[in-house]
């Protein structure tokens, strides 16, 4: 009896010291491995008010829409023109990938919630009037030549590296913060051009595209920051061999060069309207192709060999300005502010996947430009 009992004994007391080594192994482990929250938007970090924190180390589709309780779901078909591939993709999901390359991260929250907007906006006004000109079978793609840019979760793993799940998730809340928001004017869908600087003053956009379009008026844009500037020097040479091969009945000669090369007209921002080159007049637009400048801002000096193009700004010069809108959030204004400056008398609007758009009133007697 007594050896049986002992037989009892063995077992449980290894079954004790199992448990122990678990218990301890588990506390161990539990300290040494991260909490798998810490890869994305840490409870503790710094971040504006009223941000809430999604907390997964893959982020996915499905994170958005939980994590944002949004129901509404619009399938788009994007042309991948990397992969050279349409891709059906949810509305929302493409945003988030379009304010991730349109935008930098670090940007104000509240300035990539504009972003957002304006992109969705685009986007659907786009879907709307004619779809992508690079491919007809997609209704947009993801070249900022043809549309607009485009991140997919592997360049935004490239490009940010560590930070990735931390800015993808900031961007994500910017975007769901704002699904469904679209800009509306006299009930119809924006075409909500946007560029990164305009050099403090926007353009009406019939002095740029085809029609004078009452939202894309020109306006003050006073907190670019920094104010994009940048000189073009170039040669004689290079310079009239350039002319020349564009335009060879203009008239352009070594000997008088400077004299037949002028600005002509400018418009009231500063952009110029007309250029001229010897018998030929060009816009200033055409003067920006012709040259490699970064918008139709500049002035024009003489060195002793060739010339330089002053620019300020960079972009078409209409609609919102992205830095400028990262400007007006630094001195407190929300993105319903900043959108209702930048694209003048427009509504913003919630738009569901029936494709209804009904105006909101919380975009009521907001100021234009924030004091201070």
């Amino acid at each position: 009896m007594k050896r049986k009992k002992q037989n009892h004994v063995i077992p449980i007391l290894l079954a004790v010291v199992l448990i122990a080594l678990s218990v301890l192994l588990f506390v161990l482990f539990s300290r040494v491995l991260p909490d798998k929250r810490s890869t994305l938007c840490d409870p503790q970090t710094e971040r504006e008010p009223g941000r809430i924190a999604i907390v997964t180390p893959a982020p996915t589709l499905l994170d958005l829409y939980v994590n944002f309780n949004w129901t509404e779901t619009t399938t788009i078909s994007v042309y991948d023109h990397r992969a050279n591939r349409i891709v059906p993709m949810d509305l929302e999901e493409y945003i988030v990938g379009v304010v991730s390359a349109e935008m930098p991260a670090y940007y104000e929250f509240e300035a990539l919630k504009a972003q957002a907007v304006a992109s969705r906006t685009y986007t659907l006004y786009r879907m709307a009037h004619g779809r992508c000109q690079t491919n007809p079978d997609a209704d947009i793609c993801t070249n900022s030549k043809c549309c607009q840019a485009f991140s997919t979760h592997e360049r935004m793993q490239n490009t940010w590296g560590k930070d990735y799940a931390n800015n993808y998730n900031r961007i994500a809340e910017a975007v769901m913060g704002t699904a469904g928001e679209v800009l509306v004017y006299d009930g119809k869908l924006c075409d909500a051009l946007y560029h990164a600087c305009s050099g403090g003053q926007t353009e009406d956009s019939e002095h740029v595209y085809a029609n004078a379009l009452p939202y894309l008026r020109g306006v003050d844009s006073p907190y670019e920051d920094p104010m994009r500037t940048e000189d073009v020097a170039i040669g004689e040479d290079a310079l009239i061999e350039l002319i020349l091969t564009k335009y060879p009945e203009c008239g352009i000669t070594d000997d008088n060069f400077r004299e037949r090369i002028a600005i002509d007209k400018a418009y009231p921002s500063g952009r110029v309207e007309t250029l001229r080159l010897g018998n030929e007049t060009i816009t200033g637009k055409q003067a920006r192709n012709l040259f490699g400048l970064r918008s139709t801002m500049f002035t024009i000096t003489w060195p002793e060999d060739g010339i330089v193009f002053h620019t300020k700004g960079y972009g078409h010069g209409v609609g919102m300005i992205q830095n400028g809108a990262n400007g007006m959030a630094k001195h407190g204004s929300k993105y319903r502010e900043i959108l209702l400056h930048y694209y003048t008398e427009v509504t913003i609007a919630s738009y569901g996947a029936d494709g209804i758009a009904t105006p909101s009133p919380e975009d009521a007697d907001i100021p234009l430009v924030p004091e201070g």
